[in-house]
């Protein structure tokens, strides 16, 4: 069965959703693509059927897990297609919804009753395996020549009333013309943003005396008192000592002229813009190392062992590019060979899923590397082979509090505790928050068999006759104490459930806060809810196993 890279394509949401549409659009014959370029309001793809019903498709990029963030999307889209009053709402996204997304698809009934279908990953691969040449436009092309795609398939619909065969034939003679003039090259096009034909030619393998080099010759400038074009220019310049990957336009170019084999035709061209590309060279072995954060003194705080895989060169040097071992750091090591000087750059982005223990060393590092400490990459097996120098910038990720690092770390670090202990293992819940942080430290506390102080200051009890009233009533002084046993505590963190076993509550009481109203109630509906404080000396506790002896006076 073919296989959508739907993880790389996510990172281009725009390329993974027109890829789906033009699916849709080959599978439905009457369905149609809505130009987004100004607002679909709720209806990207729809379809009339034979039974003259309105069905609209929701494509959507999402990988991994239907997150809390992700459902807010498809509800607001749900809304917007609320206005067209469909009969049908379908959902195609690369996820197999697991028992908790189908239950939240299915509720989505309650309010929008259209909602039909989700189509998801192993059905779109299944779909996908029949048109093979869709996944090549997914895996060789871009999301403006897709979208170009299907602005073709709506004029096809539209107007075309013959002659496709004809296209094709003329469309694969010429393929095959270009071929034979290019002996040196493959060659295929593709469409820019601006709807320009773009041609592209690959190397097929060295020519004999250089018959099909490709030259490009001209000076290159940039307009000063431009930022953009300071940029640019740092970027070239970046580029082409140490390699790496810049555009520019026609107005960077003076005198550029291309030349090649005969029959290209490249002297008659007009160069309208060069991106230079570094060739990517894969490291083999890995070159593997440690990074290190320290202190000025050298003590080490925190460490990560780390792999290059990939190399970039320039002029003046080159560029390492590597991750630690659990993908979730990328490391870029830019080396000078002229002074003999290095810079290191981490990026970290939080994975949609992952075992939590996982994350906790990449987390230790991210939380110590703060600017007045020293970052250390030794190699491995290599003596000399240590970089270092001071942190100029903190590592924290963009939108994270300080500190925020430290504390998911912690909190990680207790999950990973919580599931060892109790034999459960799972990945960090979608929606893992702060407060369950503080829960599974609790849940830890109850398991080393200690008591923990539950929240709240008062407790509510149901009463449901007079004579049970009349008692909580004649405790006019002092304090009185209520014990709640129960033969199993579920601890419940996203999907998962873990049994503690039988556990034992108590809270000790000083004063009834609303026997009025109790009163009235219990007369009015023969039932009633009275409240009682805690008594701030002897606060509500929780603890696993039978209830224990207490020396506390009450």
């Amino acid at each position: 069965m073919v296989r959508v890279p739907w993880e790389k394509l996510a990172e281009n949401p725009r390329l993974s959703e027109s890829l789906v549409t033009l699916l849709v659009m080959r599978l439905q014959e009457r369905a149609q693509a809505v130009d987004g370029t100004g607002g679909d309001g709720g209806r990207d793809l729809f379809e009339h059927t034979d039974d003259d019903e309105l069905v609209l498709y929701e494509a959507k990029s999402f990988t991994g897990r239907m997150t809390a963030g992700r459902r807010r999307q498809v509800e607001r889209s749900l809304v917007s297609a609320a206005r067209h009053q469909p009969d049908h709402w379908d959902l195609l996204v690369p996820i197999d919804a697991n028992p908790a997304e189908l239950r939240w698809f299915d509720g989505l009934r309650d309010e929008f009753p259209f909602v039909r279908r989700w189509r998801g990953r192993s059905w779109l691969d299944e779909k996908f395996a029949a048109h093979p040449d869709l996944v090549r436009y997914a895996l060789q092309e871009s999301a403006d020549y897709i979208l170009e795609r299907i602005a073709e398939a709506r004029a096809e619909r539209d107007t075309l009333a013959g002659g496709i065969s004809d296209y094709a034939e003329r469309a694969s003679a010429l393929h095959t013309r270009v071929q034979e003039i290019s002996p040196h090259h493959a060659v295929h096009t593709s469409m820019d943003a601006d709807g320009r034909t773009v041609v592209h030619l690959t190397p097929q393998g060295p020519a004999p005396d250089g018959q099909g080099t490709i030259r490009f010759t001209g000076r290159v400038r940039f307009a000063g008192g431009d930022p953009q074009e300071a940029r640019r220019r740092l970027r070239f310049e970046e580029t082409m000592r140490f390699g790496g990957e810049v555009e520019l336009s026609a107005d960077n170019l003076a005198e550029a002229a291309l030349s090649g084999p005969a029959g290209l035709g490249l002297e008659r061209i007009t160069v309208g813009g060069v991106r230079i590309t570094s060739p990517r060279q894969e490291v083999t072995p890995p070159l593997r190392g440690q990074v290190v954060v320290q202190l000025s003194s050298g003590v080490p705080l925190a460490s990560l062992p780390v792999s290059f895989t990939h190399r970039v060169s320039g002029m003046d040097g080159g560029t390492l590019l590597g991750s630690d071992m659990t993908g979730l750091m990328r490391v870029r090591l830019r080396y000078d060979q002229r002074d003999l000087s290095a810079q290191l750059k981490f990026s970290f982005q939080p994975p949609e899923a992952a075992m939590p223990q996982t994350m906790v060393p990449v987390l230790r590092l991210l939380s110590q590397a703060t600017p007045g400490r020293f970052m250390e990459l030794a190699f491995a097996g290599e003596p000399a082979g240590r970089v270092r120098a001071p942190i100029s910038t903190t590592m924290t990720p963009q939108g994270w509090e300080p500190g925020e690092a430290q504390l998911w770390a912690d909190a990680f670090d207790d999950l990973t505790r919580l599931q060892s202990r109790t034999g459960r293992f799972f990945p960090v819940p979608d929606d893992f928050t702060k407060r369950d942080a503080r829960e599974v430290k609790d849940i830890l506390s109850l398991l080393d068999g200690k008591e923990i102080v539950l929240r709240g200051g008062t407790v509510s009890v149901g009463v449901d006759s007079a004579e049970a009233l009349t008692q909580l009533g004649d405790i006019r002084a002092g304090m009185f104490r209520v014990t709640a046993s129960y033969e199993g505590m579920l601890f419940t963190l996203g999907e998962h459930q873990i049994d503690l076993g039988p556990c034992t509550e108590i809270y000790t009481m000083d004063k009834i806060l609303n026997m009025k109203e109790a009163r009235r109630d219990l007369a009015a509906r023969g039932h009633a809810t009275v409240v009682m404080r805690i008594a701030e000396r002897f606060p509500a506790v929780r603890y696993l196993g039978p209830e224990r002896p207490s020396s506390a006076e009450v």
